[in-house]
């Protein structure tokens, strides 16, 4: 009984055609662990769209609003509007060549939730529809025109290689079949941008930093990042930095908030 309970017990591999024993195949353990970690991101990504339907149905419960408010918010949209023709007729912004830098870190700062269509509109070309998110634009002259036409709601500025790398570093994720995904593997960074040469983190850094050949591809590969409120909170004036403001062009000194809101 013994001898027959013990030969029962034992893993007999398969015989193959010819008669010869068939080994298992054999899996890495680099493999086994990559698997594991697909399958916990997918867990995460169906637990995200969950909560993300639940947002939506949250925020389209319809809300009884006074007349009062429609009157306000009505004037403020066009107070804006109004506003923004004038800067693009008065101000007069210098040549994209003339810049110190190529490269613009701009942020959406908090203020007003009711917009002008026009400047919605811009908003999300710039990919800055919420709040305190940022993003990395090519400094050209449509880039600095729609700027200009959205400042009172964003602050920008040219950010240092340190910046650069800590924030696509702490904060990057990127877009692959139209689902996000932490920048955890550089397969998956060789699977979206191998065409263009960019297969590693390193190499999608040094192509946002110098504004390479294909910044326009890695930029759009990066989701927006969304950055951390700061201790003190800004003070949401439409003010330009320079008149003691939060919004507007902030020059170098865009580093120094970006280390508070990395």
């Amino acid at each position: 009984m013994g001898s027959g309970g013990d030969e029962a017990s034992r893993t007999v591999p398969p015989l193959a055609l010819g008669g010869t024993r068939e080994e298992l195949p054999f899996v890495k353990e680099t493999v086994l662990k990559k698997r594991k970690e697909n399958a916990d991101w997918a867990i995460r990504n169906r637990e995200r769209k969950a909560e993300k339907r639940l947002r939506i149905r949250e925020e389209n419960k319809v809300i009884v609003k006074r007349p009062e408010e429609f009157v306000t918010a009505f004037r403020n949209k066009e107070r804006d509007f109004l506003r923004m023709r004038t800067r693009l007729k008065v101000r007069k912004q210098p040549p994209a060549e003339l810049l110190s830098s190529k490269l613009i870190f701009a942020i959406r700062i908090p203020g007003s939730v009711d917009l002008h269509p026009h400047i919605r509109k811009i908003l999300r070309k710039l990919r800055m529809t919420k709040v305190l998110t940022g993003v990395f634009l090519k400094a050209t002259e449509l880039t600095l025109k729609r700027l200009l036409v959205v400042e009172p709601f964003v602050t920008y500025g040219f950010p240092n290689l340190k910046n650069v790398k800590e924030l696509i570093y702490k904060k990057g994720r990127g877009f692959l079949d139209k689902e996000p995904f932490p920048l955890t593997s550089n397969d998956l960074i060789e699977k979206a941008l191998g065409s263009h040469g960019i297969i590693c983190l390193e190499d999608l850094v040094h192509e946002i930093a110098t504004v390479g050949p294909h910044f326009r591809d890695a930029s759009k590969f990066l989701m927006p990042f969304k950055l951390k409120c700061p201790e003190r909170r800004l003070q949401m004036k439409k003010k330009p930095y320079k008149d003691g403001g939060d919004s507007g062009d902030r020059g170098d000194k865009i580093n120094e908030l970006i280390e508070k809101l990395n």
